[in-house]
Formats: structure tokens, sequence, C-alpha cells
């Protein structure tokens, strides 16, 4: 049996090239032809970075206004990429897109919404949202003449309604910790300014009515350690309105994204835990009943800090453990969005512990009271609102200046750094790459097809001929 070389099926697709130009050019038809019907993808591309935040300077101050150690503001992690991105891919924001460019009630879901949204991470930083859009989207709704610039247009509202959206979620959830706090105290001004107002014409109008009543020592002394509570209580409001407001947005963000066979609830209810919590209230109510006779300076009371100050780390350790246990299948950033919220369900429950404690010992005082004659008793009453009033209002206004200088070092979480603008070329299909390749393919086809049968006859010929001579 005669070998053939490479030559010879060289000068074979030589002699057969038309073969070979045919089947190219069928393939290159065909792919043309297809290129033309196929739908065409436009692209919408929107830029965000997340600016350096400084640390949160205001949760600090709580801790030290209350005594309790606060967790810090969630503001570092909440803008963090990874859970930017879980809320992106939340149904709740892919179904509000969907209403806004104005394609839902049609056969469009959040699934699809989904399956064309591209969330990249570069390595330096920063997130790119991308929004694919093919025509056959807006077939039914636009002119045939009009489909293509229509769903250019598409896709670059589609990535900007992402971002509008997200920016909506930011200020709703994450508000601006030094705004927020500045907010609050503001209303906290508004209704305690006039209550010292009230409270001081209440006691001049009571010593006018009374010009040679002198309130006893021991009235005053009860008056003084009742405004030392009411202080206390003060501040505890303060840091439980702070610990309400990051409870809210994090549980906001969890809703978002979170698989739903992970409760934090039901972390937060684990057996260690809720152990830990009730040692928690029974120091809280140790240190308010100190509190009827001693100030927060006093020996036995910072000892009791310090002892609280020790089961919330206790309490720290034990929920890293149980949601390190119970979400072994989430992500790192639900993972510790989790632990925070968890974490935050712990203080609110001790802040409230502390408030109920402090109460509980309020009454305590007013019954004290309760044994002086009437009008001493009044008289020691208002004297007593008076000082806390004051108290109140001037630990406010120390807080509003502290919140004006945070609220001025407010930065946004992220940065819109491009928005999406409307794209001239598809994205898909890739037109000049799709025939190259068609091309290739052919070619290969055609030497493929010009080759299957083997050399012709005359080849054969030609070589016996040389035998036989």
């Amino acid at each position: 049996m005669d070998e053939i070389n490479l030559l010879d099926y060289m000068r074979l697709v030589i002699r057969r090239k038309w073969t070979v130009f045919g089947v190219t050019g069928i393939v290159v038809l065909l792919t043309g032809i297809a290129l033309m019907v196929m739908p065409r993808t436009y692209e919408g591309e929107a830029t965000l970075i997340f600016p350096q935040k400084s640390p949160d300077t205001l949760s600090s101050q709580l801790s030290q206004f209350t005594g309790l150690p606060m967790l810090g503001s969630l503001v570092p992690e909440l803008s963090g990429r990874d859970v930017y991105v879980t809320v992106l891919k939340s149904r709740t924001l892919g179904e509000t897109v969907l209403k806004n460019v104005g394609l839902d009630g049609g056969d469009l879901d959040y699934e699809d919404m989904q399956d064309h949204l591209t969330l990249e991470m570069p390595k330096e930083g920063g997130l790119i949202i991308r929004c694919q859009v093919p025509s056959s989207w807006l077939k039914a709704r636009v002119p045939r003449k009009d489909l293509r610039s229509e769903t250019a247009q598409m896709a670059a509202e589609m990535a900007n309604s992402y971002v509008a959206e997200l920016q909506a979620y930011d200020q709703s959830n994450c508000l601006f910790m030094g705004r927020k706090q500045r907010i609050f105290v503001e209303q906290q001004l508004d209704r305690t300014l006039p209550e010292l107002r009230l409270a001081e014409v209440r006691l001049k109008d009571f010593q006018q009515a009374h010009p040679t009543l002198i309130p006893p020592q021991e009235s005053q002394a009860y008056a003084q350690q009742a405004l030392e509570l009411t202080s206390s209580q003060v501040q505890a409001d303060v840091a439980l309105d702070e610990t309400k407001a990051q409870l809210a947005r994090a549980r906001s963000t969890w809703k978002a994204g979170a698989p739903e066979n992970i409760s934090p609830e039901a972390i937060a209810d684990n057996p260690a835990i809720g152990e830990l919590q009730l040692q928690l209230a029974k120091l809280e109510v140790q240190r308010a009943t100190l509190l009827e006779n001693v100030t927060e300076k006093h020996p036995d009371v910072v000892s009791l800090d310090q002892e609280i100050a020790k089961t919330y780390e206790r309490l720290h350790t034990e929920v890293d453990r149980v949601v390190s246990g119970e979400s072994g299948g989430v992500g790192p950033a639900q993972q510790e969005l989790l632990k925070q919220l968890v974490l935050l369900e712990v203080n609110s429950d001790g802040l409230d512990a502390r408030k109920s404690a402090l109460a509980s010992s309020m009454s305590n005082i007013e019954r004290r009271l309760s044994g002086l004659p009437a009008a001493e008793l009044q008289y020691a009453r208002l004297l007593r609102d008076v000082k806390a009033a004051e108290t109140v209002y001037t630990t406010l206004l120390a807080e509003h200046a502290k919140a004006k200088i945070a609220e001025g070092k407010d930065t946004d979480n992220f940065i819109v750094l491009d928005e999406a603008i409307v794209q001239k070329k598809p994205a898909k299909p890739r037109i000049k790459l799709t025939l190259a390749a068609a091309l290739m393919l052919g070619m290969m086809l055609g030497v493929l097809i010009a080759t299957a049968q083997g050399p012709k006859p005359a080849i054969g010929h030609h070589r016996l001929g040389k035998v036989e001579r």
C-alpha cells in the first residue's frame, strides 16, 4: 500500500479548492444570515467606588456615655462591596428596577433580570454594574426601525436604575451617622426645652406661694440622687436609639438578600447566649440599685461596669461561635452581617435591661420622698424636675455640638464614578469575531471534506506506471 505524505494532501486540497471555497462560503453565508436575524444585545455599564471611611467616633462616644461596650457603627460593614452585591442581587431591588424601566407586567421576571446582570469586583477596588438587554425584550414594544436604538437606551437606563435604587436604599437604611445623630438630638432638644421651661415655671410659682419654705437636707439629697438617675436614663435612651437605628438598618440589609433558612432571632435565642443575657440583666439591676445611694464614679459601680464589659466580651465570643456553626453555607459578608445583627440584638436587650433597672431605682427614690410632709415633698419633686431637665438639656446641647462636627465628616458610602451611557455598538453578537470564527471553521470543514475520500485515482495510476517501468 502506497503512503501518502502531507505534500500529496496539499496537492489534493489545491485540486479541490473549489470544494473548500464552496464549503467555506456556505458556512460564512449561513453565519451571516444567522447574525442578521439574531437579536442584538446592548450593554449598560456603571462603575462605583467606595471611599475609605474614618472610624466612627459617635459609637465610641456612646460607649463612654453609657458605660456599655457599643458595637461601633455598621457603616464600614454595610458599605463593603460584598454587602452591596447582596442587595443588588435581591429580588426586591430587581423587581423595582424592572418596574422603573417599564418592563414589568410582561413575560420578563426577576430571574430574567438576574441572568443579564453582571457584577464585577476588580481587585483594585470598586464595583462594576453591567446590564445586558437583548432586543427581543423590546421587540413587541417599539417599532422595528427604532428597536436597536431603544434597546441601547434601555440598557443604559437599567444600569443607572440599579445605581439609583442602591442610592435610595443607602439613604433609607444607611443614613449618615453624624446626620442621623444630629436629627435625633435636635428632636430631643425640641421636646426637652419646653419641659425645662414648664418645670422652672412650676417651681417659681411654688416658691412664690411658699416663700418661707426651705427644703430639708434630706429632700435635697434625694433630689440630687434622682438627678443622677435621670442623667443615666437619658444616656441609656440615646444609646438605645443609636442601637435600634443600626439594628433596623442591619435587618433591612439581611432581609434584602439573606438565605431564608437562617434566622437571626433563633441564634439570639440560643440557650448559652440567653444565659449570658440573663447575667447581664442581673448585673444591671445591681448597678441601678447602687446608683440609688452613690454616683457612677463610686468604686463599686466602676467594678460592676468592668464585670458588665467582661460579660459582653463573653457574649460576643459566644455569638461568633454560634453564628459560625449555624451559617456555614453563607458567604463571608452575610456571615459577618449576621454576627453584627445578633450582637445588636444583644446590645439592645442590655440597654432595655438598664432602662428597666434605672426606672425601678427611680421608683424607690420616689417612695423615700413620699415620707416627707406634702409641701416639702412637692418642693423636692419640683426641684428635682428642674435639675433633671437642666441636666438633660445641657447634655443634649453638648451632644448636638458633637453630632454637628461628626456630620461634617460624613461621606458617601459609595460614589458613582461612571454612569452608564448609551452604547452605539451591541455587546452581542460580536459580528467581526463571529465571522472570522466562521471563516476559519468553514475552511477547516472544507479541507476535511476535500480530503475525506482520499487521493484521486490519477495519483494512483501515475505511481503504478512508474512501478511498471
